[in-house]
């Protein structure tokens, strides 16, 4: 009797957690830099993203421009902050706007539903 309740117990485990796993495939991956010219990398999620806006102080390799604050959800009511360079706020910017237009598309190519939490 075990046996029989164990093995639809394992598929609906499997199959309600494929939902979480699926929505969290693409991510959006950029440069970061701080005031002191130090760099690194991050990635998140595109619906994680709040806003980008100004930073508070100038690009250690171009002190022309400012540097950009992407704030990014922290799943808790607050934000994440990241800085980056313009030309990389840019890039960011793109590729969410091309992340959309793709879910766009398959929701107007097809009958699917994207579930986001």
């Amino acid at each position: 009797m075990k046996h029989i309740l164990l093995l639809p117990a394992l598929f609906l485990a499997t199959f309600l957690s494929i939902p979480a796993h699926a929505a969290d495939v693409y991510k959006v991956v950029f440069e970061t830099m701080d005031c002191s010219g130090n760099t690194g990398f991050a990635t998140v999620g595109p619906d994680e993203i709040y806003k980008i806006g100004n930073g508070d102080c100038m690009d250690p390799d171009n002190p022309a421009k400012k540097l950009k604050q992407l704030l990014v959800h922290d799943g808790q009511g607050s934000y994440r902050v990241y800085t980056l360079t313009q030309d990389e706020a840019r890039n960011v910017m793109q590729d969410v706007k091309e992340y959309m237009r793709s879910r766009k598309g398959s929701l107007d190519r097809s009958d699917s539903i994207i579930i986001s939490h």
